[in-house]
């Protein structure tokens, strides 16, 4: 006799859990951005890069995440989520490896090189961290807010993880002094970066994609269901106070046999709707100002206190990934319940990011003696902001479209990619032009730092009157018919 063997199929809800925890993890090995910090000091000191040729340094892992939207939403059009994460894994193994066999003398030394190896690490992290977001979005429809503002919070933390491991494993304390360069903390921790990280992207290609949609929301009804994508999937109205026609056309015995089409927005119409091109600003500028403020906190340090150390340094790095990392989570839970039960939009969140940024950017340029301790504050304030524009942006761009949201997403991201050019280039040249008339390859003082932060001033001033008209052009003072009282 012949025996069948019935394996059974892991439940709806297994699925989504192992889908839902692996673009966490994915998400967390994807922010190379944040971990730069607790490296880059070191690669300045061992390569005695100028202050210009480390503001590109500093930047190229940004840069690289930035630049890359388009052509990371064409991966994933093309090759689809497993074959874009396992095309990933590769690149962001490369990154940091070559970098360590740069920082070794294996290599030429150039910053040249050392800027593409770190974009291209950063595309890498891109292209998995929008995988992740994709799949989140198409998974988790009725809670977009908090799905993927946990994603993007798993990626903010990312700084926090590793720069723990940095201060807890690979600090300079446990290495002898005079220990070759080919085996030094700092080489040992960026091989552990090659691996760790392609390793959590390479596992993940296994389980992200998106799943079943006649399953997805276990919870819903088929009427909850039309009227969830309705509401999503139509941006910003002014008529979204009256009950859509197409759901007054629909008998909820007809559900089941009814299909939509997804109403989609993209490319220059995305940006040329007000909304789009506010969120463009407004990430422009949060991104552009915060990500520097990350990127340079150890000159920052430096320059307010030439006490601090690598042990401080780290103590911001983790600061701000934890600022970053809860208001993502926070903030995208809290998209959710304004837009669901209150009927009050999500860019109202970003109206309170920017007026905090221009809040801390305005007493680090008007306080007359900054300490570190002072910056404690700024460095918390900054990261929310930061975390703002980066949890709410991904579910306020999938009221555009689902469908169309890697290829949004990716124009968006050119936003913090000038930002972060811009403005760096002008911490650089702040920071530079007040050393050498300090005499010194190191600038002291707050001074350093005021010039920029004070242009960060004026953009924010700008970017509240680009919010206020665009919340006036699409009738976002007043309140909505929330979601719920429509099921």
């Amino acid at each position: 006799k012949y025996y069948t063997i019935m394996i059974p199929r892991p439940s709806h809800r297994v699925s989504l859990v192992c889908s839902f925890i692996a673009a966490l993890i994915v998400a967390n090995v994807s922010g190379p951005q944040y971990i730069y910090p607790t490296f880059g000091t070191s690669l300045k000191e061992r390569f005695q890069w100028t202050a210009l040729q480390n503001s590109f340094v500093s930047t190229a892992c940004f840069v690289g995440v930035s630049f890359s939207g388009p052509l990371c939403a064409w991966m994933i059009e093309s090759l689809g989520i497993t074959k874009t994460l396992r095309v990933s894994a590769f690149l962001i193994f490369c990154g940091p490896f070559l970098v360590a066999q740069t920082y070794a003398g294996r290599l030429f030394d150039s910053f040249i090189l050392c800027t593409i190896y770190l974009m291209f690490t950063g595309l890498a992290g891109a292209a998995a961290y929008l995988c992740a977001l994709d799949s989140q979005s198409h998974n988790f429809k009725q809670r977009r807010g908090l799905s993927m503002g946990l994603t993007t919070a798993s990626v903010g933390v990312c700084g926090v993880v590793f720069s723990q491991v940095n201060d807890l494993l690979f600090s300079s304390d446990y290495y002898e002094s005079d220990a070759p360069v080919d085996n030094d903390s700092t080489y040992n921790f960026l091989i552990f970066l090659a691996f760790s990280m392609s390793t959590g992207i390479f596992v993940g290609s296994f389980f992200l994609g998106p799943l079943s949609t006649d399953t997805t929301e276990l919870n819903q009804t088929p009427y909850q269901q039309i009227v969830t994508d309705e509401e999503e999937q139509r941006p910003l109205q002014h008529d979204t106070v009256e009950r859509s026609p197409l759901l007054e056309m629909i008998d909820s015995h007809d559900v089941h046999e009814m299909k939509t089409d997804e109403i989609s927005i993209s490319g220059i119409q995305f940006l040329k709707h007000p909304i789009g091109f506010s969120l463009f600003c407004t990430m422009f500028v949060i991104l552009g100002v915060g990500y520097v403020y990350l990127a340079n906190i150890g000159q920052i340090l430096n320059a307010v206190s030439s006490d601090s150390d690598q042990h401080t340094r780290n103590f911001h790095i983790t600061l701000f990934s934890l600022g970053n990392c809860a208001s993502r989570a926070f903030f995208g839970a809290l998209s959710d319940i304004l837009r669901n039960k209150l009927g009050i939009h999500r860019i109202w969140i970003f109206v309170f990011a920017v007026i905090s940024m221009l809040a801390t950017l305005t007493f680090l340029v008007s306080a007359s003696n900054i300490t570190v301790d002072a910056l404690v504050p700024c460095t918390l304030i900054i990261s929310t902001a930061y975390g703002i524009a980066f949890g709410v942006a991904p579910a306020t761009t999938t009221e555009f479209g689902t469908e169309v949201f890697a290829r949004n997403w990716g124009l968006l991201l050119f936003a913090p990619a000038f930002g972060s050019q811009i403005f760096n280039l002008l911490f650089g040249m702040f920071y530079g032009h007040h050393a050498e008339k300090q005499g010194s390859d190191s600038c002291h003082g707050s001074t350093c730092f005021e010039g920029t932060f004070r242009i960060g001033i004026i953009c924010s001033i700008g970017v509240l009157c680009v919010l206020s008209l665009a919340i006036y052009k699409a009738g976002l003072y007043r309140r909505r018919i929330p979601i719920e009282k429509l099921h």
